[in-house]
């Protein structure tokens, strides 16, 4: 027993000396390596790492991913590879992330099957108002939670998930302020495939009105193209509560779209770029 206890002395001995002089600073690069270009290029700063049991922990990370955009920050990083994913040869794969920016966290599980790379993605509670302007959007703010299923095959990604939104407005460039998005509450059901989110169910509610949709969203066709909005075609039928003042009622009434039916409900249809979205009738 004497002996036992000595030689798992050593064993703790030696395994934290190993993770307090491993050279994680070449791991973080053989894991940068290891990504895209573009998603590589896309790490601009990595303020320390730590090898634990298991895991490894990046933190002050940031991320640009346009030039002419402002950094995401990233609070920490966490990436743990299967023991078994290990053992077997597979790299480790399935791989769990868990991160920390914008407010809020995110999981998610990357592996590779005979086909191709799959990922399980959740976020809870982002800030959009942090995330979106290195992204797409300028005039955002609001909580954003969801989760996603991704495949890449041959090239080709294909995909379903969830969107929820809360206490969010958003402004596209070019409308005046009044025609600004505002929700209490929003949800949005989706899927991907030849480059094309469809949105499949899309509802959203606040005191003044409530609103349904579906349509579709088409992607750049290339990574060439990446700075191209994405293209929009949907479809939606606005619904004025009891509360709505009465200056909106005019105004919902005199925008271009369907006529309304014996509830002052009326349908759009929302075509162009995400960044300057035209609306008209259906």
């Amino acid at each position: 027993m004497k002996r036992f206890a000595v030689a798992a002395v050593v064993v703790l001995a030696f395994v934290a000396g190993l993770v307090a002089t491993f050279p994680s600073e070449r791991l973080v690069a053989a894991v940068l390596a290891r990504l895209p270009p573009r998603a590589a290029a896309a790490v601009e700063h990595v303020g320390s790492a730590r090898l634990g049991p298991g895991w490894l922990t990046l933190t002050d990370v940031k991320l640009r991913v346009r030039a002419d955009a402002p950094p995401v920050a990233v609070r920490e990083v966490r990436m743990r590879p299967s023991l078994r994913g290990l053992l077997l040869g597979r790299r480790g794969r399935p791989w769990h992330v868990t991160a920390a920016a914008c407010g809020g966290g995110t999981t998610a599980d990357l592996d590779r099957d005979r086909d191709g790379d799959r990922y399980r993605l959740r976020f809870e509670r982002l800030d959009l108002a942090a995330c979106l302007p290195p992204l797409a959007l300028e005039a955002a703010t609001g909580v954003a939670s969801g989760d996603a299923e991704l495949a890449v095959r041959n090239g080709v990604t294909t995909g379903l998930g969830t969107l929820a939104l809360e206490n969010t407005r958003w402004l596209p460039a070019g409308f005046p302020a009044h025609m600004a998005f505002v929700a209490e509450q929003a949800t949005l059901r989706w899927t991907l495939a030849d480059r094309t989110i469809v949105v499949d169910e899309a509802a959203m509610s606040n005191p003044a009105m409530t609103a349904t949709g579906s349509g579709s969203m088409r992607l750049p066709e290339s990574p060439a193209d990446a700075a191209a909005a994405p293209l929009l075609d949907l479809q939606v039928r606005v619904a004025p509560t009891a509360a709505m003042p009465q200056g909106h009622r005019d105004l919902l009434r005199k925008l271009p779209g369907g006529p309304p039916d014996a509830s002052g409900t009326r349908t759009f249809r929302i075509r162009g770029p995400l960044d300057a979205p035209m609306l008209g009738p259906p």
